[in-house]
């Protein structure tokens, strides 16, 4: 059986974590989402909670989604959705051990890295 997974999703624009917040909760058992449409207060979250998984959108106001990526632990697994690659970088992201998915956002396919991930922690 799997173990309950703890995610992260963060995004200024409310709708987004929303639906990414509903489609995890219906696609995979034993999980809980932490949805954030400030990046700060989920910083502060991750900072003071267990959390295996961190989805989070780059362009946000005040801390953006690479430097939330940077602030929270290496062994973190992180996600990146936006629609600005380019100015991001793809050497960045692998710096980052992050994966990236452009907008709009693909759902089954997160939903299936999460699964994949959930299983490795088991």
């Amino acid at each position: 059986m799997a173990r309950m997974i703890q995610v992260v999703v963060v995004d200024d624009e409310e709708q987004i974590t929303d639906i990414l917040k509903e489609y995890l909760l219906f696609a995979i058992k034993e999980i809980e989402i932490h949805a954030f449409n400030d990046s700060l207060a989920a910083k502060a979250f991750i900072e003071q909670n267990p959390v295996d998984v961190l989805i989070t959108d780059f362009k946000m106001p005040r801390f953006d989604g690479v430097q939330l990526m940077e602030s929270v632990s290496p062994n973190l697994r992180k996600i990146m959705i936006s629609g600005y690659l380019s100015e991001i970088g793809e050497e960045r992201l692998k710096d980052l051990n992050a994966t990236f998915f452009s907008k709009p956002v693909p759902l089954r396919t997160i939903a299936k890295l999460v699964s994949e991930y959930q299983e490795e922690l088991s």
